[in-house]
């Protein structure tokens, strides 16, 4: 028999440590907790529903929207910026706006968590919301390479990371038997932020340019802003007891040196799902361009506009593929769960856009749609399943550590796929989509091994055994 025990993590996502009758997991012992004792779910009551509860998650949903649905339509961006406005950059160049951009929005997640714990979220949405709309209007107004850094890679991307945190974080504290439910519907805010406005953007940059389309994002998310602003609100106390400071979840090396090796390679393995999940999130609409030929002037018309919309193909099945990832942890076990979304990870990658791209002659898009709907389903667990993997390894005092200090080697991960992607596609040489045949075989190299690392840690920890649920 096993205790399970629920709780949320610095960034609002739910996870479910369970504790063995026999000797627990040995990992991180040597670093100390909170001081103070953790307060329980059992002493607190939640809603679990009502109005006031499900305004909580439309707010939440709204800040999700906004952040995590800018954040999985950049490739609708990158194929905009590198051909029209900053054509003569080269895509390593190019490359390290969005990196910039996605360092940004996860290397403060973890370490807002007590602001959120002492203050409330409105506050952080308040800074957020006023990061990520002078970044997007400043976005508007760029025209030189340090403009497109400066507003959309940090200011845009810091805010998304002031918003992601205190959004998931209020709807933790109005359920916990319906958790699960409220954060899911929640969640379906990035996903649909991802669908909608590549779409948009498609029908608008022809209209209207590049200028007024970024303005009319802006207002779009100062409308979602305002609703998060507005509706997101907190109701319990600081979850670790009034002992915890903001030290408590600063990265910390030494739970690196546990004697098992999980918690290393565990993060090894997301550092590198980073480099790779990136990389087609990214260069879908740019491959299909410059896979069908079309020259710069064209990005805007025609047969171009099927780029845009491979993006919100794909983030329409991560939306799927996140839903379907969790009910299967919760039965078959997260490790487990993430193993399998891995290996197809890795498999639609070397197994559909590789071989589309190596084919000189091969005029089909078939692999390209197949390719594009199979990684969006199985991508979407890389982000969900991750931090209750972490929560598996750890006390749950400890867990704000964990997640800061893995988090934070893995931005480092966002930071630096995109720039590798685009310099592999300067050293090919090579015009067309066979060009991209070096960043996709970075990629498919990048899920195996991440697959193997998670692959060990399952077995150094849990054995041989698959039937084990763990």
């Amino acid at each position: 028999m096993k205790n399970q025990h629920m709780t949320t993590d610095t960034s609002g996502k739910d996870m479910l440590v369970e504790k063995a009758d026999t000797t627990p997991l040995d990992i991180g012992s040597s670093v100390s907790g909170p001081t103070g004792p953790p307060l329980i779910d059992d002493d607190i009551t939640y809603p679990e529903g009502g109005v006031r509860a499900w305004l909580v998650v439309l707010g939440a949903w709204s800040g999700l929207a906004a952040s995590l649905g800018v954040y999985n339509s950049t490739g609708v961006i990158e194929a905009y910026v590198s051909r029209e406005l900053l054509p003569d950059e080269s895509p390593s160049t190019i490359g390290w706006i969005f990196g910039v951009y996605a360092f940004m929005t996860w290397i403060c997640g973890a370490q807002v968590g007590p602001t959120f714990d002492a203050k409330g979220p409105r506050g952080l949405l308040i800074a957020g919301s006023l990061c990520t709309l002078v970044g997007v209007f400043a976005l508007s107004f760029s025209t030189e390479y340090y403009q497109f850094i400066l507003a959309f890679s940090v200011l845009a991307g810091g805010g998304a990371s002031l918003l992601i945190t205190p959004a998931m974080g209020s709807v933790a504290h109005w359920f916990f038997e319906r958790r699960g439910l409220a954060s899911g519907i929640a969640f379906t805010g990035g996903g649909v932020g991802g669908v909608l406005f590549p779409l948009m953007m498609q029908s608008l940059l022809p209209q209207v340019g590049w200028a007024w389309s970024i303005r009319i994002l802006g207002f779009i998310l100062l409308i979602l802003c305002s609703i998060s602003v507005t509706f997101c609100q907190s109701r319990i106390p600081p979850r670790n007891g009034p002992h915890t400071t903001w030290r408590d979840t600063l990265p910390d090396l030494r739970i690196f040196l546990d004697g098992t090796g999980a918690m290393s390679m565990t993060t090894a393995a997301l550092f590198l799902v980073d480099l790779a999940y990136l990389v087609p999130m990214t260069y879908i609409p740019s491959y299909y361009l410059d896979r069908q030929g079309l020259p710069a002037d064209k990005t805007l018309s025609g047969d171009a506009a099927f780029a845009y919309q491979l993006l919100a193909i794909a983030n329409g099945s991560s939306c799927f593929g996140r839903y379907v990832a969790g009910a299967l942890a919760d039965q078959f076990g997260r490790y487990n769960t993430l193993i399998v979304s891995l290996f197809f990870c890795l498999a639609s990658v070397a197994g559909f856009w590789l071989p589309d791209a190596l084919a000189p002659n091969f005029d089909s898009i078939a692999l390209l749609i197949l390719f594009t709907i199979l990684f969006g389903f199985v991508s979407g667990s890389n982000v969900s399943l991750t931090p209750i993997c972490l929560g598996q390894l750890c006390d749950i005092q400890d867990y704000g550590k964990y997640y800061a200090t893995c988090y934070t080697v893995c931005s480092l991960g966002c930071l630096i796929s995109i720039p590798i992607a685009g310099s592999l596609l300067d050293a090919t040489g090579m015009m067309g989509k066979q060009g991209y045949w070096g960043a996709i075989a970075y990629t498919a190299a990048s899920y195996l091994a991440a697959f193997l690392c998670i692959v060990w840690v399952r077995i150094r920890v849990k054995g041989w055994d698959w039937r084990v649920k763990w």
